[in-house]
């Protein structure tokens, strides 16, 4: 089933955005009458198209159940090198990650900086849009601009749940903290790691040091590995 992000015009009906008109037109060559889904205002509608011109305008019909999870996980992302973030923004998006901030570690060697930084968020961004619209959800996660490692720790007291993935943690793994928590923030090194100075502070801020496992992942893995282990454990996968 085609799926689009549109936009309301009345309580029966809405419209294609440009972008996603000419998708729809162009390279799927839909036509009055085809079936499709429509992605707007955080739901999911079951939709027909009802006209292509001047406007592609779709006529919503019922109400699908959402497929977002019932856990807020905001992953905090050492920046990482190369193209990395290309995939963990695609993947976290998929899996039901709920915002991605960026975070300048102590070990990161890739920095963001000044309209560098606005060009990288707003590539990304648009990577989360297109996997959020692929996977059938309507809500796409917010991709931050970067933060320092202090500004970072000043914001966990927002969460209710913590998780620090260390690959010197022992023993305590997600289950052990997982509680029913509905807000939930994973924090995952760059390659170099999260230093063991960092490890300390994290703790200070409230934040659990995990062990994922007998395996080290990448950086780019590893909160993909983690968030599915803790939607995993809400009930939401599997």
């Amino acid at each position: 089933m085609h799926r689009f992000f549109a936009e309301r015009l009345d309580a029966e009906t809405a419209v294609l955005p440009p972008e996603e008109e000419s998708h729809a037109l162009r390279v799927l060559r839909m036509n009055p009458g085809d079936a499709c889904q429509a992605l707007l205002e955080g739901q999911v509608f079951s939709a027909v198209i009802r006209e292509t011109a001047p406007r592609v305008i779709v006529t919503l019909k019922e109400t699908l159940p959402s497929p977002e999870p019932s856990v807020c996980v905001t992953l905090y992302q050492g920046i990482p090198k190369g193209d990395k973030m290309d995939f963990i923004a695609q993947k976290c998006t998929e899996a039901g990650v709920c915002r991605i901030v960026p975070v300048a570690f102590s070990r990161c060697v890739a920095r963001w900086e000044g309209k560098d930084a606005e060009k990288k968020q707003a590539r990304y961004q648009r990577i989360a849009a297109e996997a959020a619209k692929q996977s059938g959800r309507a809500v796409t996660p917010d991709i931050s601009l970067p933060l320092s490692f202090k500004a970072m720790c000043q914001r966990l007291s927002a969460h209710d749940l913590i998780l620090a993935p260390w690959e010197e943690a022992q023993g305590t793994g997600i289950r052990a903290c997982y509680q029913s928590q509905r807000n939930a923030a994973i924090i995952i090194g760059p390659e170099g790691g999260i230093s063991p100075e960092e490890i300390e502070q994290l703790k200070q801020a409230g934040a659990a040091p995990v062990t994922l496992g007998p395996r080290i992942f990448r950086t780019e893995t590893a909160g993909l590995a983690a968030l599915i282990s803790l939607l995993t454990l809400s009930g939401d996968l599997g």
